[in-house]
C-alpha cells in the first residue's frame, strides 16, 4: 500500500497466508483489501476479504469450478466476481453477504493477465481470457445480469489492475497484444456505440501499463509508478519506488486521483 500522505510503501497489517498470500483488488472504497490465500495458510486456499483499517477478516471458498486466479469486488461493495481457468475460462459472481455463487459465463481458454473488470454502474464485466482456438488475448464484455456476451475485442487485452480498466460507464481501455507498430496504442472502446479512440505513444514515454484513472494512465516507468496522458506525456510521480522494489500487483480505489 501506498501512505496517503508521505506516498512511501507502507506493509499491510494482518496479511493472511503469508507470504503465498496474492493480493487480487481493493474494494472500490479502498477500504477492504482481496486476498487469495498462499498453501501454508491452507492446502486448497481460500478468498479472504481483509478490512484494512479493522483487520477484519471474511472468507470465500477459492475453489469453485476450479481455482479462482483473479477476482474483483463490485463498485457497491455487494458482489464478487471470480475467475478460474480450469477445464476452461469460467466466470462467477458471488454474493458478499451470502456467500452464494452465481455462475455467469464460460470458454475455452485460459487466463490472461486482465482478469475481470467491473463497470462503474455494476452492470458489466470486462474479462480478459486468452482463445485457446486462436491462441490469442480477447477482452469480453459481460452482462451481469445473465451473462450474455455484449462485445468482443479480439486480440485486445486490458490493464491488470480491476478497478483501472474503465474510463466511463460504458468506455474502457485496451491494448494490442501484438502490434505492427514499435510501441503499441491504447484504444479506449465504447461498448454502447461502438466508437473507438486511438492514442499513440512517443516511445519515450512508454511504460508497462497499470490502469487507467480519473482519465490519466498510470505507467511503470524507470523510478516507479507515473500518472500521465492517454498518449503517455506529461508525467508526474505517482509513486516513487528504490531499485530494490517491484511491483507486482496494483489496483486503484475511488480516491485514487493521479496528478
Amino acid at each position: 500500500m501506498s501512505d496517503a500522505d508521505t506516498g512511501e510503501p507502507v506493509e499491510v497489517a494482518g496479511l493472511p497466508g503469508r507470504p503465498e498470500a496474492v493480493p487480487l483488488a481493493l474494494s472500490w472504497d479502498g477500504a477492504h483489501l482481496l486476498v487469495r490465500t498462499g498453501p501454508e495458510d491452507r492446502p486448497d486456499r481460500d478468498l479472504v476479504l481483509l478490512g484494512l483499517g479493522t483487520g477484519e477478516r471474511r472468507v470465500f471458498d477459492a475453489d469453485v469450478d476450479g481455482l479462482v486466479e483473479q477476482a474483483a469486488l463490485s463498485p457497491d461493495g455487494r458482489s464478487m466476481a471470480t475467475l478460474a481457468d480450469e477445464d476452461g475460462v469460467r466466470v462467477g459472481v458471488t454474493d458478499l453477504a451470502t456467500g452464494a455463487r452465481k455462475p455467469l459465463w464460460s470458454a475455452e481458454g485460459w487466463r490472461s493477465d486482465a482478469g475481470v473488470a467491473w463497470s462503474p454502474d455494476g452492470s458489466l464485466l470486462a474479462v480478459g481470457f486468452i482463445d485457446e482456438e486462436e491462441d490469442r488475448t480477447d477482452t469480453v464484455v459481460l452482462s451481469v445480469a445473465d451473462g450474455s456476451v455484449l462485445a468482443r475485442y479480439e486480440g485486445l487485452g486490458a490493464p491488470g489492475s480491476p478497478n483501472g480498466v474503465w474510463t466511463g460507464e460504458r468506455e474502457l481501455l485496451l491494448i494490442e497484444e501484438f502490434s505492427d507498430e514499435t510501441v503499441p496504442p491504447l484504444f479506449l472502446h465504447d461498448v454502447a456505440t461502438g466508437a473507438v479512440r486511438r492514442f499513440d505513444r512517443a516511445p519515450g514515454q512508454v511504460g508497462g501499463v497499470s490502469a487507467v484513472a480519473a482519465g490519466r494512465l498510470v505507467q511503470r516507468l524507470p523510478g516507479g509508478l507515473f500518472g500521465c496522458a492517454l498518449d503517455g506525456s506529461d508525467p508526474r510521480p505517482v509513486l516513487g519506488l528504490p531499485p530494490t522494489y517491484e511491483v507486482g500487483f496494483f489496483d486503484v480505489s475511488g480516491a485514487f486521483q493521479p496528478r
